[in-house]
């Protein structure tokens, strides 16, 4: 009987310990808290939408906002040594050492600066052939007045004003190109530099001045453009969108698609892009207008020829039997011989890319390429009608 009531007894001890070790002291108590207030250097007024951040060895720990008051409060924070830092737009970012300590709330307020950002209308200017003056505008979204100094990459571009200071109104920059001395056949690729002051460092700026081409925004791709009597054509066959191999074919999915000849893409990059009718002219219906309207696949401000356009070409050449020649390039780098005729005296550069042919439904096709060196081939937006051009002649379908 003792040694029953002995293991009973030792039994019971063994429960009440196990019980006790549940009972165990938050450890989120002995975090630490951070608050404090953002505040604007000027006006003293709170700065609603700051952001604070927490970072411990470049890593941001955690992060929140101010609100109305300009106020903020980050919980339960292992106690360790941090930096914190506040940020908006259009003011400095202002950074603080911040340690935490078992159980307190440490307060650390902050005072931002408002800075000057200034806002440009645009990246670029393309003054194609004839333009030789355009206009763009310099803002500032900033909370501090903005100066300004633009210089420019050519003694013949000048801009107007060339400095400025800005608080909230608007300057128009106005930017004029001299051609004297230039070539009309040669693409020039220059820039203007806008230098702004006012705030912590200064901000640099760039605009891409483009002449004698036309500047494609989609891809920033710029070819060549030549006028040939009344008309303004681009010297370059067009090479934009994705290329589908030609054993898929196209699919109208919104995307611009185009074949490369046999699959490789260096053709493209030397031949332009080779393109389904309807893709290329973004299935818009047939135009056959004296002046096309549709664009197409062309660059903004470009649009695809019609039948009547192509004529007004060949006629100005002195028909389609001597057309072909005045267009095609000269030599036979990508031509095959003889290259009959050709004297590219239009500068239009003319080239055999070849065609690509097959049938069946979009996305089901078996397509080929052919006669590549021997034939280039250009849509119009007319149907049913090509402008082939061959070794020997030109031929109008």
């Amino acid at each position: 009987m003792i040694t029953r009531k002995y293991l009973l007894f030792f039994a019971f001890i063994i429960c009440v310990i196990f019980l006790s070790s549940c009972i165990t002291l938050d450890p989120i108590a002995l975090h630490g808290d951070i608050k404090g207030s953002v505040t604007d250097a000027e006006t003293s007024e709170p700065i609603q939408g700051a952001t604070i951040e927490l970072i411990q060895s470049n890593i941001t720990t955690d992060t929140t906002s101010t609100g109305n008051d300009g106020t903020y409060l980050l919980k339960n924070i292992i106690p360790e040594d941090y930096e914190i830092q506040a940020s908006k737009f259009a003011y400095g970012t202002s950074s603080k050492d911040a340690k935490v300590d078992q159980a307190e709330t440490s307060k650390i307020d902050f005072t931002l600066s408002g800075v000057p950002i200034p806002n440009i209308s645009i990246t670029y200017l393309d003054f194609g052939l004839d333009l030789t003056s355009l206009r763009f505008t310099i803002s500032n979204i900033g909370k501090r007045k903005l100066s300004y100094v633009i210089n420019t990459s050519q003694d013949w571009i000048s801009v107007y004003p060339f400095s400025g200071e800005i608080i909230s109104e608007t300057d128009t920059i106005t930017v004029t190109i001299n051609k004297t001395g230039l070539s009309d056949s040669i693409i020039y690729k220059q820039k203007v530099e806008i230098t702004s002051t006012g705030g912590p460092s200064p901000l640099q700026d760039t605009i891409g001045v483009y002449l004698n081409g036309v500047l494609d925004a989609r891809d920033l791709r710029d070819y060549k453009i030549v006028r040939i009597g009344t008309q303004t054509w681009m010297a370059e066959n067009l090479d934009v969108g994705e290329q589908v191999e030609t054993f898929y074919g196209g699919l109208n999915n919104g995307i611009i698609e185009k074949y490369c000849y046999h699959d490789e893409q260096i053709n493209c990059e030397i031949y332009g892009g080779i393109y389904d009718w309807e893709e290329a002219m973004q299935y818009n219906p047939s135009d056959s207008g004296t002046n096309g309207t549709t664009r197409g696949i062309c660059p903004e401000g470009w649009h695809m020829p019609t039948k009547k356009e192509w004529q007004t070409l060949l006629d100005y050449l002195g028909g389609n039997q001597s057309a072909g020649g005045k267009l095609k390039e000269t030599g036979t780098m990508n031509w095959s011989s003889p290259n009959t005729a050709a004297t590219n005296e239009t500068g239009f550069k003319a080239l055999p890319g070849g065609y690509v042919e097959g049938t069946g439904l979009a996305g089901t096709d078996v397509l080929w390429s052919y006669e590549i060196n021997s034939t280039g081939t250009f849509w119009t937006a007319t149907i049913p009608s090509l402008q082939v051009f061959e070794s020997s002649s030109l031929q109008v379908t």
